[in-house]
């Protein structure tokens, strides 16, 4: 019979008239399955009210496009999700859909970056904690002296380096 797909399995089981449990969508953006994701919203399942913010959780931009485009939305701190796991690229996206943050966003990023490696991943091209908190500093947020002290307290950066290619 050969190896069957998950969606395959999926749609075998409905026919047989099972039904999914609620936790069959959040499941689908937790393992990034957007095909699984479409079936499902297909068949009339839907979401908690912070699917997006799981979507972000877990660094699934595709997903977070497609479940914005079928009107979910995010809770109050959804920006701040994004900046706390280090997803530039959502954040970015959150941003361009009117998302907005404050002092606490910058917070978030700086207590959980590694800044000490992120300012050479920021060169690399890849998505960084230092590299929202610059993208956050550009659109205008300002973050407080504590979420800075609280950056080289947990040792995230050995100094406060005001350089302009920092």
């Amino acid at each position: 019979m050969g190896k069957k797909s998950t969606e395959e399995v999926l749609k075998y089981l409905h026919s047989l008239g099972y039904k999914g449990i609620e936790d069959a969508i959040d499941n689908a953006v937790k393992e990034g399955q957007l095909k699984i994701l479409k079936y499902l919203h297909s068949l009339g399942y839907r979401g908690p009210n912070d699917l997006i913010n799981i979507a972000v959780k877990e660094g699934q931009l595709e997903i977070l496009k497609y479940l914005h485009s079928l009107g979910y939305e995010g809770i109050e701190d959804t920006i701040d999700d994004a900046a706390e796991e280090g997803q530039l690229e959502i954040l970015k996206y959150l941003h361009s859909l009117g998302y907005k943050g404050d002092a606490w966003t910058i917070h978030c990023a700086a207590e959980n970056g590694h800044l000490e490696i992120s300012h050479e991943l920021g060169h690399k091209g890849t998505g960084s904690y230092l590299e929202i908190i610059k993208y956050l500093h550009e659109l205008g947020y300002k973050g407080s002296e504590w979420a800075f002290n609280l950056a080289v307290r947990n040792k995230y950066i050995n100094t406060f380096d005001t350089r302009s290619d920092y």
